[in-house]
């Protein structure tokens, strides 16, 4: 499959082997440009790692919504009309990357987001947890159903450049992009994605990013 008004916009930390495979697996499938954006990785990932791919590293870890921001504006510079989010860790299957970009055929001016069954055995029980919570604190925050907050899988439309305008930059960035969504009348459409883990680290503290979100939560009342 190949494409020529969608970029995709890999964020990344620490996780030089995981990227480099799923570059090499996108590669398989669609034709499409890349985007990588490092986020102070101290894992030895550098340029020469990636051959037709757009790399670009923060000079420090400022977190993963800073990384999506710089690779969002990034791709609207360069006159793309949309920009597939993906994770770096291996979670985000890219077999699902032509199903997205058959959405925003369908859906051209909606937020595309992918939607994992959260009461999966595969998915950590906190994750369930958190993710059932926050879904819900943010559906009846912005009127709309969300049936998957957390997830990164996503599909931006480029030419709304307030959707991704935050003062968050860690991963509470995600959430206020629904918050900006429901502001700017943006509708939401739902790609069903798998569930994948497996033995990679994540980043998320359970605890310490809910207690962010429900910050986050309450901060939204104010914009």
């Amino acid at each position: 499959m190949k494409t020529s008004n969608t970029v995709i916009v890999i964020p990344v930390y620490n996780d030089r082997d995981s990227v480099l495979g799923l570059v090499q697996g996108i590669r398989t499938i669609i034709d499409c440009p890349i985007i990588v954006i490092d986020d102070g990785s101290s894992d030895g990932i550098r340029a020469e790692d990636f051959v037709d791919v757009a790399y670009m590293k923060h000079s420090e870890n400022r977190g993963k919504g800073a990384a999506l921001k710089t690779g969002l504006n990034l791709a609207q510079r360069a006159g793309f009309d949309y920009a597939i989010t993906l994770d770096a860790d291996g979670q985000h299957d890219p077999h699902e990357i032509p199903n997205f970009i058959s959405q925003t055929k369908e859906y051209p001016d909606s937020l595309v987001v992918g939607m994992r069954n959260l009461i999966n055995r595969d998915m950590p029980f906190h994750r369930q947890l958190s993710n059932n919570v926050t879904s819900l604190m943010l559906s009846l925050r912005i009127g709309q159903r969300v049936r998957d907050s957390q997830v990164g899988y996503r599909c931006y439309p480029l030419k709304y450049s307030r959707l991704w305008d935050s003062i968050e930059d860690g991963f509470m960035f995600e959430s206020v992009v629904f918050f900006n969504a429901a502001k700017l009348r943006i509708p939401l459409a739902w790609q069903a994605i798998p569930v994948i883990y497996g033995n990679e680290e994540s980043h998320i503290n359970p605890l310490i990013d809910t207690l962010r979100f429900i910050r986050t939560f309450f901060r939204s009342f104010k914009w």
